[in-house]
């Protein structure tokens, strides 16, 4: 008879708070250090900040205000997180939806969440226009161009932005953040409410720990896993501004560009699933690139094989 190993201390009881404070503190802790990279772009923790309460801002003259459902479609990329930290810090509660969903999933999930206003990166405007005509409730749509500044677009709405962030009273143990929905394979995907106790708990859980595994402040994270879905989400975007690491955005995942940009940022954390692990030991390239920095790795989401481990 085996006997397990002794069980983990608990972390609990978790301090209680609203979750946009994670990346206040990040900003105030490490305010010029590098929080995200996407592309050629980048973007410190202080700059996340003030984007995300510009966003809000602009939130709140579009008539956002707390406990209103928004709806945020959009590939990997900066806008997503700046838009859900925007909602947060509005009031809002984020309802992330799949950026795979074809016209009627959309419009279940933005029928089901009842969401008032749409947040949409341009490369999926088509779907969510075919999406709209039959989604009762979304009487506005922001329109992600990363180009462009126009009136009424994502960029345009941050640059017109009022300074002031709105001003509200957060009950973190009953107050919803996010509504991702499920995958919806028994049925109709449903709305799993999450409030900001539940997510900053959950993010502590991980980080906090005394293991190897956990993300730290030095950290590089590769963000290929979507953020629509609560493994990105949560330990990938919330865990990186709780710890303070460096997140490098790719959107559709392609072999090539997950190994150059592994190697380019010197990525020192992968979270993935199952697939992209069976790739990395078949693909011929691998060797080719330089995966020297990686210190550790997640494969989760689905089964993984006893050979594949």
């Amino acid at each position: 008879m085996s006997t397990l190993n002794a069980a983990r201390p608990s972390l609990a009881p978790y301090k209680s708070y609203p979750l946009q404070d994670m990346l206040r503190r990040a900003a105030q802790r490490d305010g010029a250090k590098t929080a995200v990279i996407d592309g050629n772009r980048t973007f410190s923790f202080q700059e996340l900040d003030n984007l995300s309460d510009k966003f809000a801002s602009a939130l709140a003259v579009q008539g956002g205000a707390k406990g209103d459902h928004i709806g945020l479609l959009a590939p990997n990329c900066v806008e997503f997180v700046i838009a859900f930290y925007g909602i947060i810090k509005a009031g809002a509660v984020a309802t992330t939806i799949n950026s795979g969903y074809r016209e009627r999933e959309i419009a279940h999930q933005l029928n089901d969440s009842e969401a008032q206003i749409l947040i949409v990166h341009q490369t999926l405007k088509d779907m969510s226009d075919a999406a709209q005509d039959m989604a009762k409730g979304v009487n506005q749509t922001i329109i992600i161009e990363p180009e462009s500044n126009d009136a009424g677009t994502f960029w345009g709405l941050i640059e017109s932005a009022p300074s002031a962030v709105p001003s509200f009273r957060v009950n973190p143990k009953e107050d919803l953040v996010a509504l991702p929905y499920s995958s919806g394979t028994t049925g109709l995907s449903k709305g799993v409410m999450l409030t900001h106790h539940n997510l900053t708990s959950n993010v502590h859980q991980f980080i906090d720990r005394k293991e190897l595994g956990k993300t730290r402040r030095d950290d590089v994270v590769l963000v290929h896993l979507p953020l629509f879905h609560i493994y990105g989400l949560e330990l990938l975007m919330n865990a990186s501004f709780g710890a303070g690491a460096t997140q490098v955005m790719m959107g559709r995942f392609d072999m090539e560009e997950f190994l150059q940009l592994m190697s380019n940022h010197k990525v020192t954390m992968l979270f993935t699933a199952p697939p992209v692990g069976l790739g990395l030991t078949q693909y011929p390239g691998v060797d080719n690139y330089d995966l020297s920095a990686l210190r550790v790795g997640f494969i989760g989401a689905a089964p993984l094989s006893a050979d594949l481990q």
